[in-house]
């Protein structure tokens, strides 16, 4: 049996997975944090889950109750990732987020993580392919730099949202910036990678 943090830490990460998945929540703190207000729970650290324990019961909830459709739509946002990558393969793209670690949703982006000299070059590529988007900005790190905002550029596949976001192409991009999840590097995948997941389901 569980103590009474420990299940309240548990069902935290429950709910917390259900907001993030079900209803395309993308911030693991505001989801956290709505969770704990929806079960009474204490917003001490004793009783908030990490980042690392609401992303796997998000898989637990895939496999629980999605098992047999959730495959299916992974499989299309990774065909999604694959004709991005090849669209943009002069900016060396690479995936990462819910479709790279299993978990995409009906509410999930395609994130690519792109370098270019500016974000203008990318955003001029998209106009002359008459392909409309939406600009935006996220927040990242690399390595002990302080955090800095670049560029998001949002459009649609089929009904997919992609999300590229736009870093330097400079040394910065050898490494991947810091994950707000996990509090390492981010994990990415570059096009041969993507294939061999394709491959392997």
């Amino acid at each position: 049996m569980r103590n009474t943090t420990e299940e309240l830490r548990h069902l935290v990460a429950e709910e917390a997975a259900r907001l993030i998945y079900e209803e395309g929540m993308r911030d693991y703190r505001l989801a956290k944090l709505r969770a704990a207000e929806q079960l009474g729970a204490s917003l001490q650290a004793a009783s908030q889950p990490s980042n690392e324990e609401v992303e796997a019961a998000i898989h637990n909830r895939i496999q629980l109750f999605d098992a047999a459709t959730q495959p299916v739509l992974l499989r299309q946002h990774r065909l999604v990732a694959l004709e991005a990558m090849d669209f943009l393969s002069q900016y060396n793209p690479y995936l990462t987020g819910a479709a790279l670690e299993g978990t995409s949703s009906p509410h999930s982006a395609v994130t690519l993580f792109l370098s270019a000299d500016s974000a203008e070059e990318v955003m001029f590529y998209l106009e002359d392919q008459h392909i409309p988007f939406q600009t935006h900005e996220r927040r990242a790190r690399f390595g002990s730099r302080k955090p800095e905002y670049y560029p998001l550029l949002r459009f649609y596949v089929d009904d997919v949202e992609v999300e590229l976001m736009i870093f330097p192409h400079d040394d910065r991009f050898a490494s991947a910036p810091i994950s707000p999840i996990t509090g390492k590097a981010t994990r990415r995948a570059e096009r041969k990678k993507v294939i061999t997941l394709l491959d392997q389901a």
